[in-house]
């Protein structure tokens, strides 16, 4: 398996490490692609369904229409913060132990 990793203990290709990932910024990222879509959904659901009954529209069809804009809008604002956080070095594994010199056959 390859991944990008922060090399900190000197580690050669070939080598059997050990990785390390942050849990704080795991959960952040699993915040940011699981619960915050959802939410936005949600959001707009329950918007669209407020919205529906102010002027007289189908409540299905408009709870509907903007919950899956707001969808869309949170996958957009994902995909920009998630470049930028990817960027950064709290996000990346890092190599904390050589385990073996050896390569793997």
């Amino acid at each position: 398996m390859e991944v990008d990793a922060i090399n900190g203990a000197g580690a050669r290709e070939g080598d059997r490490i050990l990785l390390h990932f942050e849990t704080g910024s795991l959960m952040k990222a699993c915040f940011l692609l699981y619960i915050l879509p959802v939410g936005f959904m949600l959001m707009g659901a329950i918007f669209g369904h407020w919205l529906a009954l102010k002027i007289g529209m189908n409540t299905s069809l408009l709870s509907a229409a903007i919950g899956f804009s707001f969808l869309f809008l949170s996958f957009a604002m994902i995909r920009s913060k998630a470049n930028a956080l990817g960027e950064s070095d709290a996000y990346k594994p890092k190599i904390v132990k050589i385990l073996s010199h050896e390569p793997i056959a």
